[in-house]
């Protein structure tokens, strides 16, 4: 019964329609993700961040982390990046935009890298303290059919 094949495929590769042309999307921390021509690379986390700033403090019950990302241009043109390409979700499925007062300095803004450029900065978020279940999303603007890279970030 080909019914029977196809869940045992689906099983012994831990997730449905596995095809083996389908880039891979899930990645961890040191983990380096390779796609239109970039390189993506979540190198660091650091968990309840300090501002050293009192009045860059988190909300009640939120800590800041932030996470250090390194972007290689593999192509052999200029690659934009840009800091609002990524987001944090948390183990509720909300996603947010960078804590921008969080980080004075090595933020990654948004710029141009040359052919075989390198890029190291970090992003910070205000996150529910303590979450276990968080996931960097990577988005270009370019992805028309809204594929996210994801960092697992345990």
């Amino acid at each position: 019964n080909s019914g029977d094949s196809d869940t045992a495929t689906k099983t012994s590769s831990g997730n449905t329609e596995t095809k083996d042309a389908e880039p891979k999307t899930e990645f961890k921390v040191g983990d380096t993700a390779s796609f239109d021509d970039k390189s993506i690379t979540v190198s660091k986390v650091q968990r309840n961040f300090d501002t050293g700033n009192e009045f860059a403090q988190p909300e009640s019950g939120k800590e800041f982390v932030v996470v250090t990302v390194k972007i290689t241009n593999d192509s052999d043109t200029a690659l934009d990046f840009n800091a609002f390409e990524f987001k944090m979700q948390d183990s509720d499925g909300v996603q947010q935009n960078e804590a921008f007062s969080a980080l004075t300095e090595g933020k990654l803004n948004s710029g141009s890298l040359a052919a075989g450029g390198k890029v190291s900065g970090k992003l910070a978020y205000e996150v529910p303290k303590g979450d276990k279940g968080l996931k960097l999303l990577y988005q270009n603007f370019s992805f028309f059919d809204n594929k996210a890279i994801t960092f697992d970030l345990k």
